[in-house]
C-alpha cells in the first residue's frame, strides 16, 4: 500500500525489518532494503539512525506483519508526533499456548499487560516484565491491550512498542504465544529455524498530517 507520504509493506516471518547498524554498509538482506527496490525514497535517513532509513517502526525478525516506512521528512516528523502522543496504533494477531487448567473456559477480555522491562538471559537476548522501576533499564511503562479472545487467538493492541514487548507481556501472564522458542517452554528446545512464531501485525491507525483518521489492515 502506498501514498506520496508512506508505504506500507508486509514483512514475512524470519526476515529483520531493517540492518544493524555495523551492517549497513554489508547492504544485508531485510524488508527496508526489500521494499527500497521500488520506492528508493524511503532508504533516505530521516532519523539520526541514518541506517533504518524512512523506518518508522520495527518487527522483530520472528515477527511477521505490516510495517510503515516514511516517504520524506515532513511526514516522518508527523508520524513520530503522532507515536509520542500514543496515536500510533499497532494491532497484532497472536496465537498462544493455553493452560489446561483454563482450557475450554471462556477467557475473559478485554484486559490490559502493563509493566517495565529489562534484558535479560544469555547475551541478553530475551527482556523481562518488572513491575519495580528500579529494576528495568529504563522508567517507560509499556502497555499490552488484549482486546479479544476467540479460542486461542488473541487480538492484541499496542501504542509504544518495547523489544519482544507483546511476547514477553503474554508469556507473563501464562499465555506464551506458539512458537517461541524464547518464552513458550513448549517450543524450548526446538531449534528456532523449526519454529515459527504466531505473531502477526494485521493492522495500523494513525492519522493523517491534515488530521484525518487513517487505518490499515490485512
Amino acid at each position: 500500500m502506498e501514498t506520496k507520504d508512506f508505504v506500507i509493506a508486509f514483512k514475512p516471518h524470519g526476515l529483520p525489518t531493517v540492518p544493524l547498524k555495523s551492517q549497513f554498509q554489508d547492504a544485508p538482506d531485510t524488508l527496508l532494503s526489500r521494499t527500497g527496490k521500488d520506492f528508493p525514497d524511503i532508504l533516505k535517513p530521516l532519523t539520526p539512525s541514518f541506517w533504518e532509513g524512512g523506518t518508522v517502526h520495527r518487527l522483530d525478525t520472528a515477527t511477521a506483519g505490516l510495517v510503515l516506512f516514511a516517504r520524506n521528512k515532513a511526514f516522518m516528523d508527523h508520524i513520530l508526533s503522532e507515536q509520542q502522543a500514543g496515536r500510533f496504533i499497532k494491532t497484532y494477531r497472536a496465537v498462544c499456548s493455553v493452560p489446561s487448567s483454563v482450557s475450554g473456559t471462556p477467557l475473559n477480555a478485554p484486559f490490559v499487560i502493563s509493566s517495565y522491562f529489562r534484558a535479560y538471559g544469555p547475551g541478553r537476548k530475551m527482556v523481562k516484565p518488572e513491575t519495580d522501576v528500579l529494576r528495568a533499564d529504563s522508567a517507560v511503562l509499556y502497555t499490552t491491550e488484549v482486546k479479544s479472545i476467540e479460542g486461542n487467538v488473541f487480538t492484541v493492541v499496542i501504542a509504544r512498542g518495547f523489544r519482544h514487548q507483546i511476547r514477553a507481556h503474554l508469556a507473563w501472564k501464562g499465555f506464551p504465544i506458539e512458537g517461541d522458542s524464547l518464552y513458550n517452554p513448549a517450543f524450548s528446545a526446538v531449534p528456532s529455524g523449526n519454529c515459527v512464531l504466531q505473531l502477526e501485525c494485521t493492522g495500523l491507525r494513525f492519522n493523517l498530517p491534515d488530521g484525518t483518521p487513517f487505518e490499515y489492515s490485512v
